[in-house]
């Protein structure tokens, strides 16, 4: 006699269960044990409905079988509890970058603040930023790791502006009488420590990871001149191509490179932190070309040099 209780659950975490292997002999009853494998909330955030089947086999004692369906369900149901409370600050701000954020002019994403901060949107992303703080990204993946603090960093600048909205540059909000922007604010908690936008940015992700250029193409700056702000959360598990075509997305754009004849008009980023992508106009070069699309690799194979940067540090509004 073979027993199914199956249990919808409708979260954005999908506990997976796994049915345990007969053990030696040949025990009068065989029971389920349920294997919980919970992921990142961004990489489980677009999991869908989908039943969760608890197997008894060869049931003997009907009050035991009963007994043993009725812990099942108060297990998933407290699992599913928890995992609800976690999926809804991290699927509400998933659906805001989704809702507020469009294209613009030239590839530019364009994030509708007066919209965000009209409609109290605040609070969707302070409780965003609340749950990644109560996280600790040590006990992640490296790749894990990356995203959450470029997550964390984006979400906290999205934050600062609007509090301080309406602005028109995020370099109006001082961290103090003489800064030029609220980057040496201090921003967040996490692990007991506190951290600044700057911290995050310098000390975590350029510093305790490899290619620090690849951070530049991640975190966003509220500026015009940025690299785009994503309109879906950074993963671990699709880090390398989501990064990647980041990077291709901002050097073939005019905030990236601008092709002047036989010179190259680039980035401040490319200036600003020129180590990143290897301490020389000729290294950076080699970068732009990993990049490149058919008129950029055309002018760099051509011979076209570097020669000036801009940046824009109006809103990316």
């Amino acid at each position: 006699m073979r027993s199914f209780t199956v249990l919808t659950l409708s979260t954005a975490f999908m506990p997976v269960v796994a049915f345990a292997g007969a053990d030696c002999g040949n025990p009068p009853l065989k029971t389920a044990e349920a294997v919980y494998t919970i992921k990142t909330p961004e990489q489980a955030a677009s999991r869908i409905e989908a039943p969760v089947v608890v197997e008894t086999q060869n049931v003997q004692t009907v009050d035991v079988v009963k007994t043993a369906q009725v812990e099942d369900v108060k297990m998933v149901e407290k699992t599913q509890d928890k995992m609800m409370k976690t999926a809804a600050p991290v699927a509400a701000y998933a659906d805001l970058l989704k809702n507020r954020i469009s294209r613009g002019e030239g590839g530019l994403n364009l994030f509708d603040y007066e919209a965000a901060h009209n409609a109290g949107e605040l609070a969707t992303v302070t409780a965003y930023t609340d749950y990644l703080s109560s996280q600790n990204p040590d006990a992640m993946s490296e790749n894990d790791q990356i995203a959450y603090w470029a997550n964390l960093y984006n979400a906290l600048t999205l934050k600062v502006v609007l509090e301080n909205y309406p602005v028109k540059s995020i370099r109006k909000i001082k961290s103090g009488l003489l800064s030029i922007g609220p980057w040496d604010r201090d921003a967040t908690v996490v692990n007991g420590e506190t951290l600044t936008l700057n911290n995050i940015e310098h000390d975590i992700l350029r510093k305790k990871y490899p290619n620090p250029s690849y951070v530049h193409y991640m975190v966003n700056c509220a500026s015009i001149g940025c690299p785009n702000l994503a309109d879906k959360l950074w993963t671990g598990a699709t880090l390398e191509t989501d990064r990647e075509q980041a990077a291709r997305d901002f050097i073939n754009s005019p905030r990236g490179v601008k092709i002047k004849g036989d010179t190259l008009e680039v980035s401040s980023i490319y200036q600003w932190f020129k180590g990143d992508f290897g301490g020389s106009k000729s290294e950076t070069l080699k970068h732009l070309r990993e990049f490149a699309g058919p008129d950029l690799a055309a002018a760099i194979d051509a011979g076209a040099k570097i020669d000036g940067h801009d940046y824009n540090w109006s809103l990316n509004q």
